[in-house]
């Protein structure tokens, strides 16, 4: 009986197989030229004024006030399912992510100061653009933004991403030296508790941790997230730092916050992402923190 030739392998399983064996930097470049492929231009993008500001808010656990707001961007409904992650990955390709960050830290300050909320302005930047604004002696750009919209520093913090993918944290540490020094507070996104997030926190001392989602999702009745999540509830208090939850999404979920410990969430449960800012969380946050309308 003659043996059934061996099938070969399909192109877009070669090609996945690939991507497995390159290095996770590797694979996080090659992704973002492959997602980004027909993107538009993104200085024309910012020449036209494309993108816009929405505000999430962060609230306090212990009392059910709202902390502060992160400022998100969001791409005109026109550019179809494209995310600004995307964006940004386009922005990096083109040479221009610097000034992408920079104009949606412009947005998000002349929204907030058109409304004068309580509270902090927390806006996101990238590690990677805040050592080139260092290195090439720019760093008071942020600080002029503020002035521009005669908004005080100690009313904004900077939301500090992809602090791990830099080589020098040393750089990172210099670069926010004038900005603490104006009254700025910092805080760490999506931080995993893995050695070289760990490595940054102790050099950056920043006000805020914020979790990485997946410590978030699901934790109820996860031994494992609970244990983590109470891990880094110790260590934030050891560092006098507060601790937040990200994409808090469910009453249970942040039942389990609280009772842990943590000192701030955010989340579709607590509050959307919206053009306007909120001074209370809605109803059904409301009665799980046991908070009074104000």
């Amino acid at each position: 009986m003659q043996a059934m030739p061996t099938p070969k392998p399909s192109i877009p399983a070669l090609k996945a197989t690939a991507m497995r064996l390159l290095p996770q930097n590797l694979q996080h470049w090659w992704r973002a030229r492959q997602d980004n492929s027909g993107l538009p231009q993104v200085g024309k993008m910012l020449e036209k004024k494309s993108l816009s500001s929405v505000f999430q808010p962060m609230v306090e656990l212990g009392s059910g006030e709202v902390f502060g707001h992160e400022a998100l961007v969001r791409v005109p409904r026109s550019m179809g399912e494209l995310s600004f992650d995307n964006l940004l990955g386009a922005a990096e390709e083109q040479r221009c992510q610097k000034q992408l960050e920079l104009a949606c830290v412009d947005y998000a300050i002349e929204r907030w100061v058109q409304e004068r909320p309580k509270g902090q302005l927390y806006v996101n930047i990238s590690a990677k653009t805040l050592v080139q604004l260092h290195e090439a002696g720019a760093t008071d750009s942020l600080l002029q933004l503020l002035r521009k919209h005669k908004l005080q520093p100690k009313n904004m913090g900077l939301d500090i991403a992809g602090y791990t993918r830099i080589s020098n944290v040393d750089v990172l540490v210099a670069a926010l030296v004038p900005l603490r020094a104006a009254g700025m507070s910092m805080a760490l996104d999506d931080f995993k508790a893995s050695d070289s997030s760990m490595l940054v926190w102790k050099k950056v001392l920043p006000s805020i941790v914020k979790m990485a989602p997946r410590w978030t999702q699901g934790i109820d009745g996860n031994m494992e997230s609970c244990s983590m999540v109470s891990s880094m509830v110790r260590m934030t208090k050891k560092h006098d730092c507060l601790l937040l939850a990200k994409s808090v999404e469910s009453e249970a979920e942040l039942r389990v916050m609280r009772q842990l410990g943590v000192d701030l969430a955010q989340g579709y449960f607590l509050g959307s992402p919206a053009v306007d800012t909120i001074t209370t969380v809605n109803l059904r946050a409301r009665a799980v923190l046991g908070a009074e309308a104000h």
